[in-house]
C-alpha cells in the first residue's frame, strides 16, 4: 500500500497541500482531480518522495518514505513527470531503457521489452524520439517508468504519472488510461494519475480524490465521491449529468453560466 496520512505542504507561508490522506492499492487506479492550483501535482512530489510534508507522513509498502535513499526508491515507484524531457538524439528503445539503470543488463533487456509490447512502443523502438508525435511521446514516457518497475524485484510497486494525458486528444488520453488500467490489473501494479478530465476519471479510476484549494474534498470510490453536487461545488460550475443505462456509462457537460451569474 501507497499511504499517506494527514499530509501538508507549505512553501514561503503559502499552503500548497494540507491535511490530505489517501490510500493506493497494488492492482488499482486511482485519479486525482481538482481545479487548477489545487494542490495535485505538489502532492504527487510528496507522495514519489521528491519533497518532504511539513505535516503528515507518506508510507510505502509499510515504510516511511523519509530515509529511505532515491535507489530504494526508485525500486518501488516510477514517477512519469508533467511534460517530461525528451532528449534529443535517443532512440525510443534508449529512453524506454534509461527507465532500468538500477538493474543488470539482461534484467534491463528484458523489462524493456515487456514495457514496449504492454504499451505499444515496439514499433518505436528505432525512432528518433524526439521526433514522436506527442501521444507517441506519451506512450514512449509511460513504457519508460513501467521499464524501471519491470526491472525491479520489489514485492509492491507503484507508478504515479503527472497529468499523462495533457496534451493528448480524447481518444488518445483514454487509450493511455486505459492501458494504464489494464498494467495494473495485469502486474499488479498501484498507480496514482493526476488528470484534468472528468470523465476520463468516470471511465477509468478505482478511486478518487477530488482536491480543492490544497484540501481533500473526498476520497474514495469513484461512484462516491464523482456526485454532481460535489463536483459543482470544487469547481465552481453548473453541471449537467448524462447516463445510459445500456452502456452503463455516466458523463458530466458543463452548462452555460445563466444570465446575471
Amino acid at each position: 500500500m501507497l499511504e499517506a496520512r494527514a499530509l501538508g505542504l507549505s512553501v514561503q507561508g503559502r499552503s500548497l497541500v494540507e491535511q490530505v490522506s489517501l490510500q493506493v492499492a497494488p492492482g488499482e487506479l486511482n485519479i486525482v482531480l481538482g481545479p487548477n492550483g489545487a494542490g495535485k501535482s505538489s502532492l504527487l512530489s510528496l507522495l514519489a518522495g521528491l519533497r518532504r510534508p511539513n505535516a503528515g507522513a507518506v508510507e510505502l509498502a509499510g515504510r516511511p518514505l523519509t530515509g529511505q535513499s532515491a535507489a530504494q526508491l526508485a525500486r518501488q515507484r516510477a514517477v512519469m513527470e508533467q511534460n517530461p524531457l525528451t532528449p534529443s538524439g535517443w532512440k525510443t528503445a534508449e529512453l524506454i531503457l534509461a527507465g532500468a539503470y538500477l538493474a543488470d543488463a539482461d534484467r534491463a533487456d528484458d523489462a524493456c521489452r515487456q514495457a514496449m509490447e504492454l504499451t505499444c512502443t515496439t514499433e518505436l523502438a528505432q525512432r528518433q524520439a524526439h521526433t514522436l508525435s506527442g501521444g507517441e511521446q506519451q506512450r514512449a514516457h509511460l513504457a519508460r517508468a513501467l521499464c524501471q518497475l519491470l526491472a525491479s524485484t520489489a514485492t509492491e510497486r507503484y507508478l504515479l504519472l503527472d497529468e499523462p494525458t495533457a496534451a493528448l486528444d480524447f481518444a488518445m488520453a483514454d487509450a493511455l488510461l486505459a492501458q494504464v488500467t489494464r498494467i495494473c490489473r495485469d502486474l499488479n501494479i498501484g498507480a496514482l494519475a493526476v488528470v484534468h478530465d472528468l470523465n476520463l476519471a468516470l471511465r477509468h479510476a478505482d478511486s478518487v480524490l477530488l482536491l480543492n484549494e490544497g484540501r481533500s474534498a473526498g476520497f474514495g470510490p469513484t461512484s462516491e465521491i464523482m456526485r454532481r453536487e460535489k463536483l459543482e461545488a470544487v469547481y465552481g460550475v453548473r453541471l449537467a449529468e448524462l447516463s445510459s443505462q445500456e452502456h452503463a456509462l455516466r458523463a458530466f457537460v458543463p452548462l452555460p453560466h445563466a444570465h446575471g451569474d
